[in-house]
């Protein structure tokens, strides 16, 4: 009994102020969203679309940063703070070689990476002038997920918070500001949606690099013990991180292959999904917390040498998911039509379109995170980061991709159909895979021996 409220303390412990976090990132997106909505579909759609190349950049730094964890939260385990502020140099350094090359690209060519999810001009003509402001916001939200992520690994889990708490409110109060011309400033439109974006984003990285910098922290220490490393220690990084990160670039071009065949939709279908989207991040949250609690308990306690004992904790999240899924979806679903009337939305079409998508999606979310959990949540922290690759072929590039396509470009079922397809395509072949495997025990690698 005492075991199991020290697991349920320990949890909550971790797990709420990561879950908070993520639902004031969500909320951002909401706002961001909710702000330009009034600006008409074409400006949504061109938000849209320029997310969906900020969430590929984002999934680059959370492969990147999800690999980390995983070092970290084992060699916190063994205590080994040097290979601790190593591992956190290399991510660092992963994470300016790939902002650098988003920066450029997003800069020098955004209506070319526009026609990518769109066939629409008025689309094409309008996204470049958000993307090419938010370009700059790359090496920041870099730093910033790898430095979040450094920091709860090791069981700090409040500096994320707070300073994602003033970048939030900064964003909402500079999108206000800016969109719509006030305090005496002129209206901006989607300019000021990427400046306030970009800004948000820049502060959030000065909060953090002032908390590691004056803290009694492992990484408050001279840069070179960041950066003092050697090739040895460098391919043992890799062997773990790269294969996440690989991972994570492929399921984003597969999902990638998804938004461009619902952003051809025509725009209208496409800003009733963007709205769903922000909407669906906000329930993501309980999950991003879970999951990374749970990577940071299991992680831990196989670097302590306690491998029985981590398959237990790990096992315990797996059965929390699908509860948490059912009680979320359920306030979400009753919720729906409420949260979006506060949303100025320019048709109702765009409007019912949103409205049945997160039905649908409150109807599969007890189901949708398993193989979130154990994928990311449980066999990264325990060491087998290479897994998560194959299930993406199977599933997506060979299952939910193909049967997505066919659907919107050819059979031209309607959109909700699409979403149901890409729900149940891709994860139930992932869901039945990931159990097979979490009941193997193959998962479990103790990186601090290797």
């Amino acid at each position: 009994m005492n075991s199991q409220k020290g697991f349920f303390k320990n949890m909550v412990k971790l797990a709420l102020p990561i879950a908070l976090q993520q639902l004031l990132v969500s909320c951002a997106q909401l706002v961001d969203t909710a702000m330009v909505t009034g600006l008409g579909n074409v400006v949504v759609s061109s938000v849209g679309v320029s997310s969906r190349w900020i969430f590929l950049i984002n999934l680059f730094y959370f492969g990147i940063s999800s690999g980390t964890a995983a070092m970290i939260a084992q060699f916190w385990g063994a205590k080994e703070k040097d290979n601790i502020r190593k591992s956190y140099g290399i991510a660092l350094i992963f994470g300016a070689v790939v902002a650098f090359m988003f920066t450029a690209a997003m800069f020098f060519f955004p209506a070319q990476l526009t026609r990518i999810f769109t066939s629409e001009q008025a689309v094409i003509d309008t996204a470049p002038q958000y993307m090419r402001i938010v370009a700059f916001m790359s090496p920041f939200a870099a730093f910033n997920q790898v430095t979040c992520v450094a920091l709860r690994s090791t069981e700090r889990v409040n500096p994320p918070l707070y300073t994602s708490i003033i970048s939030v409110t900064l964003n909402t109060v500079l999108n206000y500001v800016l969109i719509h011309g006030k305090v005496g400033l002129p209206a901006m439109g989607i300019k000021g949606a990427a400046i306030a974006t970009l800004t948000s984003t820049a502060v959030q990285a000065i909060l953090l690099f002032a908390v590691i910098r004056t803290s009694k922290d492992i990484y408050n220490v001279k840069f070179r013990e960041f950066f003092t490393l050697t090739k040895s220690f460098f391919r043992r990084f890799s062997v773990v991180c790269l294969p996440v990160v690989l991972n994570e670039v492929a399921w984003a071009a597969g999902t990638n292959i998804y938004s461009m065949v619902f952003a051809r939709q025509g725009s209208e279908a496409y800003a009733g999904y963007t709205i769903f989207s922000s909407i669906e991040q906000i329930a993501f949250v309980f999950f991003v917390g879970i999951c990374h609690a749970c990577s940071i308990m299991t992680g831990k306690t196989i670097g302590e040498g306690n491998e029985n004992n981590a398959y237990k904790l790990a096992k315990k999240f797996v059965v929390m998911t699908p509860i948490i899924g059912v009680a979320t979806g359920t306030v979400l679903a009753l919720a729906r039509n409420s949260i979006l009337s506060l949303l100025n939305i320019e048709t109702q079409a765009a409007f019912d379109l949103a409205s049945s998508l997160i039905l649908l999606y409150c109807m599969w979310l007890p189901f949708r995170n398993i193989p979130y959990t154990l994928i990311v949540g449980t066999f990264r922290a325990g060491g087998d980061t290479k897994i998560g690759i194959v299930y993406d072929l199977v599933s997506l590039y060979l299952i939910g991709a193909p049967v997505v396509v066919y659907l919107g470009l050819v059979a031209k079922v309607d959109f909700i159909y699409l979403l149901l397809a890409m729900y149940l395509c891709e994860d139930i072949p992932k869901i039945l895979l990931s159990l097979h495997r979490f009941r193997s025990k193959k998962w479990i690698k103790n990186l601090t021996t290797q």
